[in-house]
């Protein structure tokens, strides 16, 4: 019985032991084995932090790593204190190796956890190079020529392949007209810089952050940001809108100087979400839209083409790979959505670890990953313009339903499917904030699709889409109804 307490005593209090006789190795032992990680649990407590921004926050995690291993180490040192100072018995060794194995396996265990985790989270995290927007329209330039100073610029020949293709949106040059002997022909005149009219001092306040869907996959040009959202924030009130951008909208401008407004000068031929996997297939583009932070090429340029046509600084960004959001639902256990209407499922989807049924709903409908893309998914239900709706609505519930229990009970698979969909240029602080605000039942109290009626996708006023989101954001600023 005397064995069994010594032992316990070294493992739970090292150092203990030792205090008559080695006072100052106690107290060494103690602090680095108790106290240490005590104050590392006891901060995390107190500092009042979201556990999730927490479980993200890779500084956190390095002082839980130095945690562990100042507790594993010091209660090592204890056992071979303890053993060397006692007689060479049987009993004496098989207790001790016994002890050695209960103190090394948990923490071994939570020592590769926590390095794997930060290991996982490296690649989230994408803070802009300076700490500022991703894009800003005014971003330091001169208010008629709007660079910006931060704009890639890259000689690049127009793409006569594409560009050449003529669509209903664009107007193009007027016909030759013949008057006797003259021959005159309008030259085409490239679109304004679209204005939203709004007092930058009244929206002073508003954080507008860029969420994009992207959705990668057999029969695609690498990634095409099927989900385009700008959610702003008026950060002293917290309310806040989310406006969609459909998919197929025709049109997007580009700013003045960058690589894409040099191949097409007259705006986007392509749909919108096209602006990632063109310059993510392209080393000149790719080149171009380089920045000296971490963000991917063609998320600049995305936040650039949305920034630049509706006339609003994107400060920051969150990028979801829908495919890997398959594993992340399933990693959190699933979730619980209320569907309205019987929803037709689209096909299978790479990934998908079933096949699908041929509709669900209506009702409340436990969903796994698998069963939640097919709901964002499908397009037969309603149209394309009901599904950013339905993505926001299954986000929402997401954000409702994630509590740390879930999160820290499925830590490893949560952090390896966090690592494998998520880019953001958030910091884990302010990740958890939005997540909780799109979970949030009275936060978004603005919610707007450019979609038909309001705007024609395939013939858009660009400069009617910078009014309708600047008059949202003083909306959400001022705290009253934009009408939309």
């Amino acid at each position: 019985m005397e064995l069994v307490r010594e032992l316990a005593t070294a493992l739970v209090l090292p150092g203990w032991a030792q205090r008559r006789a080695r006072p100052s190795l106690a107290i060494a032992l103690l602090v680095v084995g108790v106290a240490f990680p005590l104050v590392v649990a006891v901060w995390a407590v107190v500092s009042g932090r979201n556990w999730v921004a927490l479980s993200l926050d890779r500084t956190f995690l390095a002082w839980v790593l130095v945690a562990f291993v100042a507790a594993l180490a010091a209660r090592l040192v204890a056992l071979a204190m303890w053993f060397a100072a006692g007689s060479r018995s049987r009993e004496r060794t098989v207790a001790g190796a016994v002890a050695a194995l209960v103190a090394v396996v948990p923490l071994s265990v939570g020592i590769v956890d926590v390095a794997q985790a930060r290991s996982d989270i490296a690649p989230v995290f994408t803070p802009t190079a300076d700490g500022g927007a991703v894009f800003d329209p005014d971003g330091g330039s001169d208010a008629d020529d709007p660079t910006g100073t931060t704009l890639p610029t890259v000689d690049v020949e127009p793409v006569t392949s594409v560009d050449a293709v003529e669509r209903p949106w664009e107007r193009g040059p007027l016909p030759t007209i013949e008057m006797g002997s003259t021959t005159t022909t309008q030259p085409r005149v490239k679109p304004a810089r679209p204005r939203s009219g709004v007092d930058p001092a009244v929206v002073a306040d508003v954080r507008n952050i860029l969420l994009l869907g992207g959705d990668a996959g057999p029969g695609r040009s690498g990634l095409r940001t099927d989900t385009m959202m700008l959610l702003s924030v008026h950060t002293p009130s917290g309310r806040a809108s989310l406006v969609s951008l459909p998919r197929d909208l025709e049109g997007l401008l580009f700013p003045p100087g960058s690589a894409l407004e040099a191949r097409y000068p007259y705006g986007f031929t392509e749909l919108a979400n096209a602006v990632y996997p063109i310059v993510s297939a392209s080393s000149s583009l790719r080149s171009a839209y380089e920045t000296d932070g971490d963000i991917r090429p063609g998320i600049v340029a995305t936040a650039q083409a949305i920034g630049y046509s509706l006339d609003v600084p994107i400060h920051d960004y969150v990028l979801v790979d829908m495919q890997g959001f398959l594993d992340l639902v399933d990693a959190l256990g699933g979730v619980t959505v209320s569907v309205t209407k019987q929803i037709p499922m689209p096909g299978n989807v790479p990934g998908a670890k079933y096949d699908y049924p041929p509709t669900i709903g209506p009702g409340t409908i436990e969903m796994d990953g698998t069963l939640a893309l097919g709901y964002v998914r499908s397009r037969y239900a309603d149209s394309d313009y009901q599904r950013t709706r339905r993505q926001r609505d299954l986000l929402a519930a997401m954000a409702q339903q994630i509590s740390a229990v879930e999160v820290l009970s499925r830590y490893d698979q949560v952090l390896d499917a966090v690592g494998g969909t998520l880019r953001t240029s958030l910091t884990p602080d302010e990740l958890a904030d939005t997540v909780a605000l799109i979970g949030g039942e009275t936060a978004i109290v603005e919610s707007v699709g450019l979609v038909p009626p309001l705007i024609n996708v395939k013939r858009p006023d660009v400069q009617r889409m910078a009014e309708i989101v600047g008059e949202v954001r003083v909306a959400i600023s001022q705290g009253t109804a934009s009408g939309y």
